[in-house]
């Protein structure tokens, strides 16, 4: 289980007894949870199955999966049996990582803080022989962050081939200083034949850490399959663990695969699964309502503004007369900082040889020079009320992993922090946070989004908007020259506006300028015919977030297909490897754009006079009312031709409702792409005099 590392964790009172428990725990460590006799013999059924029914090609199938969550011992006993059906099933599905979150040990992120251990398993081949796994598994970190680091605990299974069995079990132990409700994430990859989760809530007596008060009741956010539903019993006496107290147990059947399909939507806020709380709040209301004071709160005494940052704010808008002035001199100054996020956190010795030993507000920020995302955008915001502007805090979550849940009682959905500022009697939204994001805009995947907000009178839900397809725009101009033996030259000029600008910006700064030029030419190389070379030229503006980013690439090559004495050209450059986007006809999920844009190309192929334009394609007009078009014209003239290209998707959302008519707009113009400007070969006049 890997859990979010922007979690927001909370302290229960009795920690020296779960100190106490979990040094019992650590203990035991040496003698394995799991022994060999507890696998599960299988069934001849299971032995003689070769594909999952409404699933041709399946690499495998979950025969059995289990969760038990022992929150008195703060540990998941995990257990899982495949069996394999293909070759891709074997490669894919004999090495197992199991994956999880080693903390830094800060204040914010020591609950996620797990170790895995007690690994068993074996391999059962088709005619019964069985293997046992006695390998060692190794460690592998897969990526660190500022609160700690992410790991997988990797070994390979035995021996495995199709037909084959495997099982394995092993134990997530994790930290005692707060409590863990139980999260079942029941369905995934594969199709689950059976699956069982049970959860053993904690016996300490908890204290919610934002409120301070006792917890009072579980609270659980399902979805689930039909005819599925939690049960609640009680341990069998003797048992040691959580005597006299409510065991939740769930038993599932024939879960299906999640779908996978092109352009899905975040596919965690759809899939079955159950996520439970402590609470002492007796409604969803009671709750948010509260966690949002305490945020706030949070908020408000790390902004400020206090001393050293309304004198630091009164030089950077020195000069500025209106409110708008105040504020893009104060947003630049915020971006100028290092951002975190996208570099590394510095540790302890480094912030104090720099005056100070850790970041507690807003001026420590500036006086830093850098933060990660909510430390700048509460920076922002401090300086903002420095400066006698109305500036609010609000609570996003990313959609590009998922979308907010009112009924799910808990925070750390909300990842990220923007800024609201009132401007000459408008709010305005403003993404500080997010590296590179223009001056009155968001990041595309904080946008369209409801969240939790600051007010004048405390916190309410709120709903963000965000660019259409105007501010989202690509262009892309090819200006080509052919010679007589039909080699190109020439260049190609893009640029990118507003989302599509931002994240090339933003790969800019997880890489060097190699990489993101390497990056470019691959974009491109992918678009154009594979018989054309391109190279980046020039790139302008990758650090000057409030101008296009303009990249420019050298292209050499050939183009066209020669026939007899024609040369069948590609109608648009850029669309010569474009494939279908939906090709079913069906779809289980609604289709997800990440954002609204438009893109733009221009196509002029120059060539010499031993050539001539034969046959252009008829101009194309399509579109959905109000929602995408597309148009396409190509003119030519004695020695060139032009294609003239637009496609505009309005929308970021369509509903399965929309599918039909997406699918006939895009099976339309994606044919259109695929026509052909005609070349034909002229021969040169015979020369005056001549036999």
């Amino acid at each position: 289980m890997m859990v979010s590392m922007k979690r927001q964790m909370g302290k229960f009172a009795g920690r020296a007894v779960g100190q106490w428990l979990l040094l019992t725990v650590l203990a035991m460590g040496a003698a394995p949870v799991f022994a060999a006799d507890t696998f599960t013999k299988p069934t001849p059924e299971e032995m003689a199955m070769t594909e999952v029914p409404g699933y041709p090609g399946a690499p495998a199938v979950v025969l059995f999966d289990e969760e038990i969550t022992k929150d008195d011992l703060h540990v998941i006993e995990h257990y899982r049996r495949v069996k394999i059906l293909t070759q891709e099933g074997v490669e894919k599905y004999a090495n197992v990582e199991l994956n999880y979150f080693r903390s830094n040990g800060d204040y914010y992120t020591p609950g996620n803080d797990q170790t895995v251990g007690d690994i068993a398993g074996r391999t059962i081949h088709a005619d019964g022989t069985v293997i046992p796994f006695t390998g060692k598994p190794y460690l592998k970190t897969l990526v660190k962050d500022q609160g700690g680091k992410y790991q997988s605990m990797v070994f390979t299974l035995p021996d495995v081939q199709v037909g084959s069995i495997i099982e394995y079990k092993y134990a997530t132990r994790y930290n005692d200083q707060v409590y863990a409700p139980a999260r079942w994430y029941i369905q995934g990859e594969l199709y689950v034949k059976s699956a069982h989760y049970a959860w053993y809530p904690t016996t300490l007596p908890l204290i919610d850490g934002d409120a301070g008060l006792p917890i009072n009741a579980i609270s659980w956010f399902p979805i689930l399959p039909v005819g599925a539903k939690i049960v609640q019993t009680h341990p069998p006496a003797g048992d040691p663990l959580s005597p006299n107290k409510t065991i939740y147990d769930l038993v599932v059947h024939d879960i299906p695969p999640q779908p996978k399909e092109e352009h899905m939507p975040p596919i965690a806020n759809y899939g079955y699964r159950v996520l439970f709380n402590f609470t002492p709040y007796t409604s969803v209301a009671e709750f948010w309502k509260a966690k949002g004071k305490h945020w706030t709160k949070e908020a408000d005494k790390f902004a400020g503004p206090n001393g050293d940052l309304k004198k630091a704010t009164q030089d950077v808008i020195a000069g500025a007369t209106t409110p708008d002035e105040k504020l893009r001199k104060i947003y630049a100054a915020v971006m100028e900082l290092e951002n975190t996020d996208y570099t590394r956190v510095h540790d302890a010795q480094e912030n104090k040889a720099e005056g100070g030993e850790t970041i507690n507000n807003a001026y420590d920020v500036l006086k830093h020079k850098r933060g990660d995302q909510n430390d700048l955008t509460l920076l922002f915001v401090g300086m903002a009320r420095a400066a006698g502007l109305e500036a609010y805090a609000m609570r996003v979550p990313d959609r590009s992993e998922h979308f907010f849940l009112e009924g799910w009682l808990s925070m750390e959905q909300l990842d990220d922090t923007i800024a609201i500022v009132n401007v000459d009697g408008k709010e305005q939204y403003f993404d500080p946070g997010s590296r590179y994001c223009a001056y009155g805009h968001l990041a595309w995947q904080h946008t369209f989004v409801q969240g939790l907000r600051q007010t004048a009178s405390g916190t309410d839900f709120g709903q963000t908007l965000g660019d259409g397809y105007v501010a989202n725009a690509t262009a892309r101009v090819a200006n080509l020259k052919m010679d007589d033996h039909g080699e190109i030259t020439g260049k190609i000029d893009m640029e990118f506006k507003g989302a599509g600008a931002l994240d090339w910006r933003q790969r800019a700064l997880r890489g060097d300028e190699e990489s993101l030029r390497h990056a470019l030419e691959m974009h491109v190389q992918n678009m154009v015919p594979k018989s054309l070379e391109v190279k980046v030229a020039e790139i302008k503006n990758v650090d000057d977030y409030e101008k296009p980013l303009d990249v420019s690439f050298d292209v050499t090559g050939t183009l066209g297909t020669p026939t007899g004495k024609r040369l069948v050209m590609p109608v648009d450059l850029f669309t010569a490897g474009e494939t279908a986007t939906f090709p079913q006809e069906k779809r289980d999920t609604a289709v997800y754009f990440h954002y609204p844009e438009s893109v733009q190309d221009a196509l002029r192929v120059n060539f010499t006079t031993g050539y001539e334009v034969e046959a252009t394609p008829a101009e194309g007009k399509f579109s959905i009312p109000k929602r995408a078009l597309y148009d396409i014209t190509t003119t030519s003239g004695p020695t060139n031709f032009t294609t003239r290209r637009t496609l505009v998707i309005g929308d970021f959302l369509y509903v399965m409702t929309d599918y039909t008519g997406l699918r006939g707009f895009y099976s339309q113009f994606e044919a259109k792409d695929q026509e052909s400007v005609v070349l034909k070969t002229v021969e040169a006049p015979s020369s005056p005099g001549g036999n």
